[in-house]
């Protein structure tokens, strides 16, 4: 048998116009707002990738970590809160003398020296000014003494800057009632 063959018909002929070079160039357009997209995507990503590593990275080497807040309490308003603070891990040794401490709430903003009622309920070191590594150091914050108080249902924040590392921010909540207690734990 014999196959019948078919004849294809050669067109050489290029399509030449203005309606081809229209559609070339809304290809082109469509190609670089598709690339423009990707690169402001891409750089977005990038924006929040390096915002999420650098609190990862703060957050892991911050050397203070608050253990405890205690309120002294007298007529329904905080007169002193007491700090138990410690090392966190990995952390390096700390020179309280040379931290500073700033209590903030809604109408004063002071900076407190705590060197004077720094004092070390676990020491694992020698020196008594340098909060190490399973060391539990303390101080008292007296808001009375510096015109400042905590009443119920009110709000501070307490910021802890060490020499080096990362500063610590603990915001600290009233509860609405003291309930006619002397001693209040508010943190943890």
């Amino acid at each position: 048998m014999k196959a019948k063959g078919t004849k294809l018909i050669k067109n050489e002929d290029a399509d030449v116009g203005i309606g081809t070079l229209i559609i070339f160039i809304a290809m082109v357009l469509v190609a670089a707002v598709a690339a423009a997209v990707l690169i402001q995507t891409s750089g977005i990503l990038q924006k929040k990738a390096t915002t999420v590593g650098k609190e990862a990275t703060s957050e892991i080497s911050s050397n203070l970590k608050i253990v405890s807040i205690v309120a002294t309490v007298a007529d329904e308003n905080a007169t002193s809160l007491n700090f138990s603070i410690e090392i966190s891990a990995g952390g390096n040794p700390v020179d309280i003398r040379k931290a500073v401490v700033k209590y903030i709430d809604d109408s004063h903003a002071n900076f407190i020296n705590i060197s004077q009622t720094y004092t070390e309920e676990r020491m694992l070191d020698a020196d008594a000014n340098i909060l190490s590594p399973g060391d539990l150091g303390k101080f008292n914050v007296n808001l009375s003494g510096n015109s400042m108080n905590l009443s119920a249902r009110k709000s501070a924040t307490i910021q802890i800057i060490p020499e080096k590392g990362t500063m610590v921010i603990k915001d600290i909540v009233a509860p609405s009632t003291f309930g006619g207690n002397t001693q209040y734990q508010l943190f943890p």
